[in-house]
């Protein structure tokens, strides 16, 4: 028998016991896949800040929105108010200067706060939007069918346009008995 078992297994030597150096990809592809990941979180991340400005923009909305129907049971009476002043300012006798200066103060308060009156012209069309008949005023005229004849009570609206309460104005009717043929 020599120095060697029969059978023995030779001990392998240190470099066959090392794993096969791996391959790395070029440095170029490495590079380039690089840019596109980065590419793809500046897309998402400009996404991500138009959702949240968006969503920012919604709840400002929806914030505002509760304010004014907070407001509006309080508006409401100061445009009671502003209706009360005009009446008197009306029928007042010498005495309207003072009730006036109210009243144009209080016009002021409400435009600071955002809220304008509104009204119509004469003749101007009838909107039901803005406008609601407080009353008919026959018409022989056609073509003052269905325009504004007088404001009873102006209406109010937000610095958006939105309205908060129509006028209410007389409005002509086309009345075509006034036109049957005159007998001589």
């Amino acid at each position: 028998m020599g120095d060697q078992l029969e059978g023995e297994i030779e001990a392998p030597s240190p470099a066959a016991t090392e794993p096969p150096a791996e391959e790395h990809p070029p440095l170029e592809a490495v590079l380039a896949d690089l840019d596109s990941r980065l590419a793809e979180a500046q897309r998402l991340l400009g996404r991500q800040t138009e959702l949240t400005e968006r969503l920012h923009g919604e709840n400002q909305e929806l914030r505002a929105g509760e304010l004014r129907n907070a407001q509006l049971p309080l508006l409401r009476d100061l445009m009671r108010l502003c209706d009360n002043l005009e009446r008197m300012l009306a029928v007042a006798d010498g005495a309207g200067d003072d009730l006036a200066l109210v009243h144009e103060g209080l016009l002021d308060l409400l435009d600071r706060n955002g809220i304008q009156r509104f009204g119509a012209e004469r003749e101007e069309r009838f909107d039901p939007r803005l406008h609601t008949a407080a009353g008919v005023d026959p018409t022989d005229d056609e073509q003052l069918d269905r325009t504004v004849a007088e404001v009873v009570r102006h209406g109010f609206r937000w610095d958006n346009g939105e309205v908060i309460r129509v006028a209410e104005v007389r409005a002509y009717r086309f009345d075509e008995t006034d036109l049957s043929p005159q007998r001589p």
